[in-house]
């Protein structure tokens, strides 16, 4: 399989990096073909101009060319804002253009990115508690618009996330626990379910 991550952490010894380097290092292990944009060592321009927004997106092409190369994209971040950062979402503005990503004929089961998976594994300030006591912190809730606003609209197939709850509370202990954890979530990738929405049984 060949596997495109998107990396956006402005600290290159942050939790968020070990995750990276336990990615690269798993599936590389595994035999999957890698491409990595690593936003912040690239210092990606995160805005959209007016001239790709009319459909002349060269500065992106060699990102989008990495899309159309790859058959699952796994970004890694940290939930800022309830969001992914400025530099992810601009990624996304700017690569997922439309008439490469969508257009006004094709969404859902027929959108451009068909045939693609997704993929989030993200990190967050705190414990699991804090999201477990009240429903709208709940993180499945929370990306819905990434989940079923880009990916599925685009046509691809969300597979379930990673989290990694409060790294920054954890013990040593547990960041090891947790990144054998994400070790083994990969290993697991070609069981993976896919997401299911409301739409899939329109």
């Amino acid at each position: 399989m060949n596997v495109l991550l998107v990396h956006a952490h402005p600290n290159p010894r942050s939790f968020n990096a070990a995750l990276r380097d336990t990615a690269i290092r798993t599936l590389g292990q595994a035999g999957h073909s890698l491409l990595l944009s690593d936003l912040y060592a690239m210092r990606f321009n995160p805005v959209l101009s007016l001239e790709e927004l009319m459909g002349e997106p060269q500065e992106v092409e060699g990102e989008m060319e990495k899309v159309r190369r790859v058959d699952l994209l796994l970004f890694l971040f940290p939930m800022w804002w309830y969001g992914m950062p400025a530099i992810m979402k601009g990624w996304i503005d700017r690569v997922f253009a439309y008439g490469f990503a969508h257009d006004e004929e094709h969404s859902f089961e027929n959108g451009l990115l068909k045939g693609k998976k997704a993929l989030l594994c993200l990190t967050t300030g705190t414990r699991a508690a804090y999201y477990q006591e009240a429903p709208e912190r709940n993180l499945m809730r929370v990306l819905e618009p990434i989940h079923y606003g880009i990916f599925a609209y685009c046509g691809m197939e969300v597979l379930p996330p990673f989290i990694a709850y409060g790294p920054a509370e954890m013990s040593e202990a547990e960041r090891r626990a947790t990144l054998e954890a994400f070790r083994v979530y990969l290993q697991g990738l070609p069981e993976l379910k896919p997401l299911r929405f409301s739409h899939d049984s329109l």
